[in-house]
């Protein structure tokens, strides 16, 4: 039998192949499959099958690199809400 612990990294060398086949370099889908595994996993669990847990990583991925186009209905600009949390990291900084 094998334990849960297998299981989950069977389940994620899937997904990092899987990431691999979408189009990732090897190191590439590595960083990526690190950077959201835990979010994913805490939001969606192990449900989905290795293919839609790898296009859910990709999707968010992607969401998060994309630049802020105000013509884009689906776009929200945060920009200002970035810089105001600059000015207050900085203001702690400082004291």
């Amino acid at each position: 039998m094998t334990s849960r612990r297998e299981m989950n990294r069977h389940y994620a060398q899937a997904v990092i192949c899987e990431l691999q086949r979408i189009g990732y370099s090897s190191e590439q889908a590595k960083g990526v499959f690190f950077r959201h595994y835990r979010d994913m996993k805490r939001t969606f669990g192990l449900e989905p099958n290795v293919h839609d847990f790898a296009m859910l990583i990709d999707e968010f991925e992607r969401a998060i690199n994309r630049k802020y186009n105000p013509n884009d209905p689906n776009s929200i600009y945060v920009g200002h809400l970035r810089d105001r949390l600059k000015r207050k990291n900085d203001g702690i900084k400082t004291m």
